[in-house]
């Protein structure tokens, strides 16, 4: 399992939103190039999990809002 370790302002946001489960929270994430990484896992509001073949680094990433979930 790939991570990211967020920057502290990212991290910060974060914590003042609630979690999606026990531990974690489900984000998308906004790349420096234009992609979005949708349906991304956060754990402990800090560590950004990639998916296969994922390639960031921290540096890369612009924005984080945690996604959208259907009640």
């Amino acid at each position: 399992m790939k991570t990211v370790q967020l920057p502290n302002k990212f991290t910060k946001s974060l914590i003042a939103f609630p979690e999606t489960g026990m531990g974690y929270q489900l984000v998308k994430v906004f790349l420096s190039n234009g992609k979005i990484l949708r349906e991304h896992k956060v754990l402990n509001s800090s560590l950004l999990i990639l998916e296969a073949g994922e390639i960031i680094s921290e540096s890369e990433i612009e924005n984080i809002e945690l996604e959208d979930i259907p009640s």
